[in-house]
């Protein structure tokens, strides 16, 4: 056999890897699976609990959304009104002595948090994930 010239040589060999693969490249990105939801991080929130002394006391709870993935950037564009409308709900539960050591129910703060965030954009939201729980 003629010896064959280095491009074509080159062609063949990739052509070969693909062949091993058991895939074509087009054919690979089209059976890549999409995300059907994302997660959107919106940060630590921190909040003062009453106390009856003088010793200061308080929770930081770590909120991420997880959201349709067609539906991120929205979510993103309002992040401030969904920021400010956490720290109005965990502001409240603190004056309600919600959010106290060893009281806090993380199933109940979800879900209020779920309330207060679907008022403020409820198409695309699946869930709220309380990622941190720290008392002072």
């Amino acid at each position: 056999m003629p010896p064959q010239p280095p491009h074509r040589r080159a062609l063949l060999g990739g052509l070969a890897t693909l062949l091993l693969a058991g895939t074509t490249p087009a054919l690979a990105a089209s059976e890549a699976p999409k995300k059907e939801f994302e997660f959107l991080p919106l940060g630590d929130f921190t909040v003062n609990l009453p106390t009856a002394g003088r010793r200061m006391s308080y929770v930081v709870v770590t909120v991420t959304l997880e959201t349709r993935s067609e539906q991120v950037q929205s979510f993103k564009d309002v992040s401030p009104l969904l920021r400010q409308a956490v720290l109005r709900r965990l502001m409240a539960m603190s004056e309600r002595n919600e959010l106290r050591p060893g009281a806090t129910d993380p199933g109940l703060l979800r879900d209020r948090l779920y309330d207060t965030l679907a008022q403020v954009r409820e198409e695309g939201l699946k869930d709220v994930v309380i990622t941190r729980l720290i008392h002072s």
